[in-house]
């Protein structure tokens, strides 16, 4: 089964200017995890999750840090210039995650849980020449496995 099958197809975008309470009452709304950022031409260029969003209320002071002076120096020597903490963005551009896991319309269900499973992901971007044409979600893929409790690993099942 490939994730074409599964997927919600024309998910919900934003523009990269999207102001950031626009988005979380996207997420409320739709009641979804997510949403991708995409430019004009519907190219995927990040993600934003509940779990972005919510960074911006964590306190980070209480988490165990090893050196504030290093932490400090890292991001003013690396950050490019034109990027703002997480916590102090305004628009899906400065909050969004860059480096996201996709996958495509014919890759195979295992092939995706695997990926949510492995980096602990809650939806996937779905992509087709670089364009979003859909989101899987755990939510989608415990639907399927709610109908065959069986399992959908051939390997595992002796199949292969």
């Amino acid at each position: 089964m490939n994730v074409e099958q599964l997927m919600t197809p024309d998910p919900i975008t934003v523009a990269p200017q999207t102001p950031v309470a626009e988005i979380a009452q996207l997420l409320l709304e739709h009641r979804i995890n997510g949403v991708p950022v995409v430019d004009r031409e519907g190219r995927m260029r990040g993600i934003i999750t509940a779990g972005d969003l919510i960074y911006r209320a964590a306190d980070e002071t209480l988490g165990p840090r090893t050196s504030i002076w290093k932490e400090n120096f890292y991001k003013s020597v690396f950050r490019h210039p034109e990027e703002t903490d997480k916590d102090q963005g305004r628009t899906a551009m400065e909050v969004m995650t860059r480096d996201v896991h996709s996958v495509e319309p014919h890759t195979d269900i295992v092939m995706a849980a695997q990926l949510l499973v492995d980096f602990d992901i809650v939806s996937l971007p779905v992509l087709q020449n670089g364009r979003v044409v859909g989101m899987l979600s755990r939510h989608d893929l415990l639907k399927w496995v709610a109908k065959h409790p069986e399992g959908a690993n051939r390997l595992k099942a002796g199949e292969g």
